[in-house]
């Protein structure tokens, strides 16, 4: 992702009124709503937990075979699913799902597969039963409004208004060249 351009997302998100508002062009939405347009996630049912607990994460670390009392590196753990050989077993679902969390949805500046995620995808059988979009854009309103504006990362999904942003740009050309004639 271009870091200018993600810069520039950064500095007109409004995490009060949900949306990008570029002063006398518009506002672009980025809502729970939006997030479940463009990613095709739940935007319905109970609030993601994403906290770190540690029964959750012992047994984490006893079904991937995790002996070291740090949270394993992103790497690592995608090493650990690459060697799962296609498996398509909870198992699978959920060391997926961990990595989805703690490296698209709720980002930090860690190069580690986070905890917290692990509460969240324990019970592979209830994510669709999950409001991700809600959670995404709370951590995007969370991250924007403790005084981190200013900062050049923030520790949530940018992704989402950097597409949300991206997608109406790409509309807009295609509706012009539609239109020419």
């Amino acid at each position: 992702m271009p870091g200018d351009f993600s810069q520039w997302i950064m500095r007109y998100y409004d995490p009060e009124m949900l949306q990008i508002v570029i002063p006398e062009r518009g506002k672009i939405p980025a809502d729970a709503a939006s997030v479940s347009r463009i990613w095709g996630l739940p935007n319905r049912g109970r609030k993601v937990c994403f906290d770190n607990c540690p029964e959750i994460t012992k047994a984490m670390y006893n079904i991937y075979n995790i002996t070291s009392k740090n949270s394993s590196s992103l790497t690592n753990w995608c090493k650990m699913i690459k060697e799962m050989n296609g498996s398509h077993d909870d198992d699978f679902v959920r060391a997926w799902l961990a990595l989805a969390f703690s490296s698209f949805l709720a980002p930090s500046t860690s190069l580690s597969i986070s905890p917290k995620s692990f509460s969240v995808v324990m019970d592979v059988n209830v994510i669709t039963e999950t409001n991700i979009c809600q959670f995404v854009v709370d951590q995007l309103k969370l991250a924007f409004t403790l005084g981190r504006r200013n900062k050049k990362a923030v520790c949530c999904c940018v992704f989402h208004i950097v597409v949300s942003a991206s997608s109406l740009f790409v509309a807009s050309i295609h509706f012009f060249f539609s239109n020419i004639n």
